[in-house]
């Protein structure tokens, strides 16, 4: 009994050690650009929301950034997210409070990483390794976990719910577990998780088909149609918005994050760098395709009993080749970006090939051709890694060296032969601990080689925007400002002590209260993102001041005004002296210091969402306004009828009771309302709905009946006495040489 929690505590130690390394080079490791300037604003916002039940699926007032079932990766139906978002609030330090749903993160796939290899039959000293090596991998330490925190949180829930997905139709288990973890998965909006959910569930179905048992096949149709009933409800907003963003539908390749096969076969190199084309230029200069060390242990394994290993999991190598497509994909695939971001996916499936194989498929003598074929596919690695980046080639000498070493002796140990220094008791003394032995030493190297990969690379190669870690430092921000809020420009030194005194970027906005529009998006809407010339991050060229003054050809309004913006900050250093020393007639300076100037309106106005421009002759009254839409009366209309233009992009989803949305926005940017003469008096509601609502109702009705009537199905597949349980076909070919070691 004791064996079964000794892995696993082993597994937590090692990946909080492995995970704590980066932290002694760079104590701010966890907490870079898209964590920074997205993340934990994102966390915080969707407190304050939980906490004021504020349950609105748009925000006007910050425009593009606010359409969050367009962005998906929000999260807002993420019971995941509503508790991180409350643990934001009760958070005195972004930094740690960002650092420790990190290493949770990690340690939650960690655990599901060694659950799932236990379930397809690994013995628990690889089940173990294996569960290390994965979250430790190197695009999961060095960009999923510093930078992209949706895309580290939603993969940590893959694992755990393939596995109790795998008991809920293999054994016929309770539903409730695999369906709030999908659900937790699922509901972050990362899409790439959700398209493996989707295959690992879908070669589940492939396998309880092969079963030829009936009850298996319907509750995997029933567990895999319940997962996706909660896809539709969280993505298809998203993909229904879509052609209207500027993101990129079609398939393109600028070779931006692409992987090639040279790299991977490179990943068994945990330092160096391997070839791909990354943002700041050809090289990221940090081991983003690293899989694990142990990689070359593959040719231990005897190939033709792998494939027929396989047979019976045919889950592991449905995913892996799904994988291994993904990955090779150009940089735009439809809506998917940046291939290199299934690299987590790609590393699951060949850790759990090689848990298995390393488990049950070793030939019974390791001949030294096996070891020569491990040691060549070491040099293999090292050569390709040098050849990317010959730069690394000390610590790479060292590092292979080690790793050449490593692979000796584990042919030593697992081939019962004696280790030389230890002399020829030690093979008896090793009899039978053979595979504990080295799966235990390999966690170890697993993690002590995370030294030299520091060493040599130690942050990740996205930016770090310098903020400050405590959250009362993004509270005291145009504390002067009114009404709603846009920033010009963007902090123009990151690396100065005092760049964030007065401005913020991105979602950071949200923690200060104020309601300022330029917050992180990752799905724009074009027009005004032309107008504001607005980056991601929510910095803007300094040309936008001057533009918020002019008129617009169709309204005659100003930018500023057809916004509802009452306050404008300008960055000195983005800003050309000419435009913010101007100051437009009913606004005045409310700060002014050597970094930016903060001009408010003498009478602030009504911030976005509410009608900001009627054409000639229509005059309404508002009745109504909240996040989701307006009412009005129309008090005035001509025969010919009349629009109304309200501060909101047209987004997909909007309706009109009284009205029509118009055929195109008001002046470009702008959600327009057509009345015509007998709504004259009347009331016109407009109001956003989720773009395919109905078939969003119809997929909850869906899961819904699934969860309530899985007890049917746990009665339809009760087994009859003496029948052996089904998911006797996971456990079929471990033999008495498992439990041994066990």
């Amino acid at each position: 009994m004791q064996s079964k929690f000794v892995w696993p505590i082993l597994v937590v130690a090692a990946v909080l050690a492995g995970a704590s390394i980066p932290l002694f080079f760079d104590s701010g490791f966890y907490y870079v650009d898209d964590s920074q300037s997205g993340a934990f604003g994102q966390w915080y916002e969707i407190g304050r929301r939980v906490l004021d039940l504020d349950w609105s699926l748009i925000n006007p007032r910050v425009w593009q950034s606010g359409n969050y079932l367009a962005e998906g990766a929000w999260g807002i139906l993420s019971p995941v997210l509503w508790v991180v978002g409350i643990g934001a609030h009760l958070a005195a330090s972004a930094l740690i409070f960002s650092t420790i749903i990190k290493l949770l993160c990690l340690l939650l796939g960690a655990l599901g990483v060694y659950a799932l290899a236990r379930n397809f039959g690994a013995q628990r000293p690889w089940a173990a390794l294996v569960a290390v090596a994965a979250p430790l991998a190197g695009f999961t330490l060095y960009m999923d976990a510093p930078s992209w925190a949706n895309g580290l949180m939603a993969w940590s829930f893959l694992p755990l719910t393939w596995v109790l997905a795998r008991r809920a139709v293999l054994q016929a288990k309770s539903p409730v577990l695999p369906a709030l973890s999908a659900i937790g998965l699922v509901g972050i909006g990362y899409a790439h998780a959700t398209i493996f959910l989707a295959i690992s569930l879908g070669a589940l179905i492939v396998e309880a088909v092969l079963t030829r048992h009936r009850p298996a096949i319907v509750r995997s149709f029933a567990l895999a149609t319940a997962a996706g009933s909660f896809a539709v409800i969280v993505h298809l907003p998203g993909l229904l918005t879509a052609p209207v963003t500027g993101r990129t539908s079609g398939v393109v390749n600028t070779d931006l994050l692409t992987v090639n096969l040279s790299g991977l076969f490179s990943s068994a190199t945990p330092v160096g760098t391997p070839s791909i084309l990354f943002f700041s230029g050809q090289f990221p200069y940090a081991p983003l395709l690293y899989i694990a060390w142990f990689l070359p242990l593959l040719a231990f394994v005897d190939l033709a009993r792998l494939r027929a290993l396989l047979r019976h999991r045919l889950s592991i190598g449905i995913v892996l080749v799904a994988a291994l497509v993904g990955v090779l994909l150009p940089s735009d695939f439809g809506p998917l970006r940046f291939p290199v971001r299934m690299m987590p996916y790609l590393t699951l499936a060949v850790l759990l090939l090689l848990a298995v194989g390393l488990s049950h498929a070793r030939p019974a003598v390791l001949s030294r051709a096996r070891f020569l074929t491990a040691g060549g596919l070491v040099l293999l690695s090292a050569g390709l890694t040098f050849s990317s980046g010959p730069q690394y080639v000390k610590v790479l000498a060292v590092v292979t060296v080690v790793l050449l070493i490593a692979v000796w002796v584990s042919y030593r140990i697992l081939g019962d032969r004696p280790l030389p220094l230890l002399g020829r008791e030690s093979a008896g003394w090793l009899a039978g601990r053979g595979v504990a032995t080295v799966a235990g030493a390999a966690i170890v190297l697993t993690v002590l080689l995370l030294v030299p990969q520091h060493v040599a690379s130690p942050a990740s190669p996205l930016p770090d925007y310098g903020v400050p870690n405590d959250v009362s430092d993004y509270q005291s921000q145009l504390e002067s400002a009114e009404g709603d809020v846009i920033v010009v420009g963007g902090v123009e030194d990151v690396h100065k002590p005092d760049a964030w005194n007065e401005t913020l970027v991105g979602n950071l906005w949200y923690v200060t209260g104020e309601r300022v529009q330029n917050a992180y998006s990752a799905v724009y809407y074009t027009p005004y993102n032309s107008l504001t010339c607005m980056q991601y991050n929510g910095s803007t060229c300094g040309g936008l001041y001057s533009r918020l003054f002019t008129t617009m050809p169709e309204t005659g309004k100003s930018v500023a005004d057809l916004m509802g913006v009452s306050s404008v900050q300008a960055v000195k250093g983005i800003v050309p002296a000419k435009d913010w020393s101007v100051v437009p007639d009913g606004w005045h300076v409310a700060e002014d210091t050597a970094k930016t100037r903060l001009i408010v309106r003498d009478e602030p106005v009504a911030g976005a969402g509410s009608v900001v421009w009627t054409s000639k002759g229509t005059k309404v009254t508002v009745l109504r306004e909240d996040a989701m839409g307006v009412s009005f009366r129309v008090d005035a209309v001509g025969p010919d009828g009349g629009r109304v233009a309200l501060s909101r992009i047209p987004w997909p989803g909007y309706q009109v009771d009284g009205g029509a949305v118009s055929a195109e926005p008001v002046d470009t940017f702008l959600l327009g309302v057509d009345v015509d003469a007998a709504q004259l008096g009347k009331t016109v509601t407009v109001a956003f709905y989720a773009p395919g609502y109905p078939v969003q109702l119809i997929a909850a009705a869906v899961l819904l009946l699934i969860l309530l009537g899985w007890p049917i199905l746990r009665l339809v597949g009760r087994r009859r006495p003496g029948r052996g349980r089904l998911f006797g076909i996971a456990r079929a070919s471990r033999d008495a040489a498992t439990e041994a070691t066990e």
